[in-house]
C-alpha cells in the first residue's frame, strides 16, 4: 500500500512507495520520528522553523550527490524539476542489463547515435564511468572476459537508479531513470512471490524491459528452462507485482551477436504470452558488446531500442495525478504528467 502523503528523512526508506518502514516500526505514522508529511519535507517553512531546524536545512543544502547512483529521494528531486521517464528493467544475473545501460551511455556520449540522438547530461556520470571502466582495458586481443562488474547492493530493500538525458532529432529533451537491479532480485522473485513488494516501483514505470539472453533460447539444452523462467516472470509481473496492463513491455533480447543478430524464434512464445495477458509488447534484438568474430557492430540494437522505448512511452496510458504539493512532481506521481 503506497502512502504518497508521507515522506521519510532517511534516504533509503521507501515507506511512501511500499508502506513498509525501513526500521520495521509497526505504525510509522504515529511512532517514527523520521516520517513527515510530504509537504513538510519538500517545502519547509523557514520562518516557522526553530534554530535547529534552520541549521538542518542549511546543512542539507550543502550536500551534493555522489554521482554514482540515485535513491528514491534523489530520483524524486529530478522528477519534480522536469518530466522523467522511469524505465523498469528485470532480468536474471548475467542477462546483460548493466551492459545494456553502459552501451547506451557510451553510444550517446561517443556521438555514435548522432544526429538522431545527442547526449544531454547525467546526474550519475560517475556511476556510468565506474561500470564502464573495464572497457578501458581493451587491447589487441579484443573484448575482456568481464566488461562490467556484477551489480551488488548494500541495501537489500531499495533499488538504485542511473540517470541519463538526451535530445532527439527535434531538439526535445528526454530524461531517463534506469534501475540497475541485481539479477538475484529477479531470480528470487521467480522462487518467492513474497519478494514482489520490492518491485512495487515498477507500477509507476513508463515501460518495463525484460532482459532475455538469446543464447539461452537458441540452445536446445537450455531453451525449455529459459521459456519456463520468462513465462513465470510474466506471471509474477501480472499477478504478484500487479503491473498495470497500460504499461508496455519490451523484450530486450541480449547477446544476439551469438545468434546472428536475430532474436531466437522461441522468444516469440514469450511475446505471445505477454499479449495474452493483456500487455502491449515489442521485441528488440541487442548486442551491447559483440565478441570477436561477430557479424553485428558494437552497440547493435541501441538505436532501435531508444526508438521503441520512446514509442511505447508515448502510447502509455496517462494516470490521474496524485499531487504532493500544489505544483511539484515526484517519483510517485510521475506517470500522471505527459
Amino acid at each position: 500500500m503506497t502512502r504518497p502523503e508521507f515522506a521519510c528523512s532517511k534516504a533509503d526508506c521507501t515507506f511512501a512507495l511500499t508502506g513498509t518502514c525501513i526500521e520495521s516500526i509497526d505504525d510509522p505514522t504515529r511512532k517514527c520520528p523520521n516520517l513527515k508529511g510530504a509537504d513538510v519535507l519538500s517545502e519547509p517553512n523557514e520562518q516557522d522553523g526553530s534554530e535547529d531546524d534552520q541549521h538542518a536545512i542549511e546543512n542539507a543544502a550543502r550536500r551534493f550527490p555522489t554521482g554514482l547512483e540515485l535513491g528514491f529521494n534523489e530520483a524524486a528531486q529530478i522528477m519534480r524539476s522536469r518530466y522523467t521517464r522511469l524505465i523498469g528493467v528485470l532480468g536474471q544475473a548475467e542477462a546483460g542489463k548493466t551492459c545494456l545501460f553502459t552501451s547506451l551511455y557510451l553510444q550517446l556520449t561517443g556521438r555514435h547515435l548522432c544526429p538522431k540522438y545527442r547526449f544531454a547530461g547525467s546526474e550519475t556520470l560517475l556511476g556510468f564511468e565506474q561500470r564502464s571502466r573495464h572497457l578501458r582495458d581493451w587491447n589487441e586481443e579484443g573484448v575482456p572476459d568481464q566488461i562490467v562488474d556484477h551489480t551488488r547492493f548494500g541495501n537489500h530493500r531499495s533499488p538504485a537508479f542511473l540517470h541519463l538525458a538526451f535530445h532527439d532529432e527535434h531538439g526535445t529533451r528526454h530524461d531517463l531513470l534506469l534501475p540497475d537491479l541485481p539479477g538475484e532480485w529477479t531470480t528470487r522473485l521467480l522462487s518467492d512471490a513474497s519478494t514482489a513488494d520490492r518491485f512495487a516501483f515498477l507500477q509507476r514505470s513508463d515501460i518495463v524491459l525484460l532482459a532475455l539472453e538469446a543464447p539461452q533460447f537458441a540452445n536446445r539444452r537450455t531453451r525449455n528452462n529459459a521459456i519456463t523462467d520468462a513465462t513465470h516472470l510474466l506471471e509474477r509481473l501480472s499477478d504478484d507485482i500487479a503491473l498495470p496492463k497500460s504499461i508496455p513491455l519490451l523484450l530486450a533480447v541480449t547477446k544476439c551477436d551469438e545468434t546472428g543478430g536475430r532474436a531466437p524464434q522461441e522468444v516469440q512464445q514469450i511475446a505471445d504470452t505477454a499479449s495474452n495477458r493483456g500487455y502491449s509488447v515489442s521485441t528488440v534484438p541487442l548486442a551491447a558488446f559483440p565478441r570477436n568474430g561477430a557479424t553485428v557492430p558494437l552497440g547493435f540494437g541501441i538505436d532501435p531500442l531508444l526508438t521503441q522505448m520512446s514509442l511505447a512511452c508515448n502510447l502509455a496510458r496517462t494516470d490521474p495525478v496524485q499531487d504532493i504539493g500544489s505544483t511539484s512532481r515526484s517519483y510517485l506521481n510521475a506517470r500522471g504528467h505527459r
